[in-house]
């Protein structure tokens, strides 16, 4: 067995290799990384039911969608991400316990009395601290998760709020646990760079025949292209999501009540209803519902449309919450 750490935190880029070391090679490996600032969601989930949209954008936090099924999680630069891909037998690929084993084992030898949760989670005291999925290719499987060593839990926890009545879909749905750090229960603390290194080196010791692996020039080339072609792009990490109704209710200034109701299929909004208190603004309003029917629901696609449009009665700051109005 290999054992790669990555060298770069760009969320795209860790994600791709575990595509790449999934689809492309026949070793079995295990692959530590850390992502700057982000949120994770899972293959079949619904991006905008799974996130706070406001706080994501005010916070420039991104959102990327991984190949395993599963709920979103947040990352950041306290949070190591482990991935174990190995071939098998088909019907036996996909064994969460076999591959929570060494990272129990790991932070047991730390003093650490964790234990594996119903939800097929690692768990310290009743409390979180690592999420796990799973996808298999072929005869081969993708196991990974997280460990909050020292993350910011109210970032986390601001950024996965959502609104549940806002959105009807049948989309996977996250469910949310009471969440800890792996640092607050050492008996001695210890770096986070100290940390990503016992992990790894436990590992090469659990797998006695790994060692340690740099991906190759030719290697990065092809992560690079997956990276392209799939994880920086509104159409996997939005557009994929599942049909899906938005229903919201907001207000404009001068105590104009806007109701609206949009329905996106395949990342295309397929049918759009606003309806406003000021009969004023009606001709305005129907402009905007005829223009972003067929469009991507692509948040700077809509506002860059419609601000490009001429309004009689609708001024920047309401052509701003009415496209918020798509989103959140």
């Amino acid at each position: 067995m290999k054992g790669i750490i990555s060298t770069t935190n760009e969320p795209s880029f860790n994600l791709a290799t575990e595509e790449y070391l999934l689809r492309h090679t026949n070793e079995d490996v295990f692959f530590l990384y850390t992502n700057s600032p982000s949120i994770i969601v899972g293959k079949h989930q619904n991006t905008l039911a799974e996130i706070n949209y406001d706080y994501i954008n005010q916070n420039n936090i991104p959102v990327y969608r991984r190949l395993s099924g599963g709920g979103t999680v947040y990352h950041d630069l306290y949070n190591l991400n482990f991935c174990f891909i190995q071939s098998g037998k088909k019907g036996e690929l996909v064994n969460f316990a076999k591959y929570s084993e060494p990272i129990l084992l790991a932070l047991k030898e730390l003093g650490i009395d964790a234990t594996f949760g119903k939800r097929h989670d690692i768990q310290i005291n009743g409390k979180k601290v690592s999420g796990n999925a799973s996808h298999v290719y072929k005869s081969r499987v993708m196991h990974h998760g997280t460990l909050l060593f020292k993350s910011d839990l109210v970032v986390l926890n601001q950024a996965l709020k959502n609104n549940p009545l806002a959105i009807k879909d049948k989309a996977v749905k996250s469910v949310r646990s009471e969440v800890t750090n792996i640092s607050k229960q050492l008996k001695e603390p210890i770096s986070y760079n100290a940390f990503v290194k016992y992990i790894f080196d436990f590992l090469l010791s659990f797998y006695n025949t790994a060692s340690a692996y740099k991906l190759e020039a030719a290697e990065i080339s092809q992560i690079e292209t997956i990276l392209k072609d799939k994880y920086i792009n509104w159409e996997w990490n939005y557009g994929y999501s599942p049909n899906f109704e938005l229903n919201r209710r907001y207000k404009l200034k001068n105590d104009i009540h806007i109701k609206s109701s949009i329905r996106i299929e395949k990342g295309i909004i397929s049918e759009c209803k606003i309806r406003c208190s000021d009969q004023s603004l009606k001709t305005s309003i129907n402009k905007i519902i005829e223009v972003v029917i067929g469009k991507q629901h692509n948040y700077i696609l809509i506002y860059n449309i419609l601000s490009k449009l001429y309004f009689q009665n609708l001024n920047e700051e309401a052509i701003q919450m009415i496209t918020k109005g798509f989103f959140s």
